[in-house]
């Protein structure tokens, strides 16, 4: 997964972008569905799931990305939620 999420960012984000784990999280499942899938444990509800991939795309912090704020935006359940954004550099 973390292979996946790192090829997202350097290859589908363009540089000086601003994203977060909700438009990552939304690319694998319509681009990488088999990954995501099968990264998912047993027992795990989805916003565990979710917060697990995005302290994978946190990793790339000062590598590829930046932190710079907040987003407030949807969700896989069409429901507006806070987010970390990044900016890809």
């Amino acid at each position: 997964m973390t292979t996946i999420i790192q090829s997202i960012i350097n290859n589908q984000i363009p540089q000086g972008c601003v994203f977060d784990a909700h438009s990552i999280i939304e690319y694998l499942i319509q681009n990488q569905s088999d990954v995501y899938l099968s990264t998912h444990q047993n027992g795990w509800s989805t916003e565990y799931y979710h917060s697990e991939i995005s302290k994978r795309i946190a990793s790339f912090e000062g590598i590829n990305i930046n932190r710079v704020g907040e987003s407030w935006s949807l969700n896989i359940h069409k429901k507006f939620t806070p987010n970390i954004c990044w900016v890809k550099l």
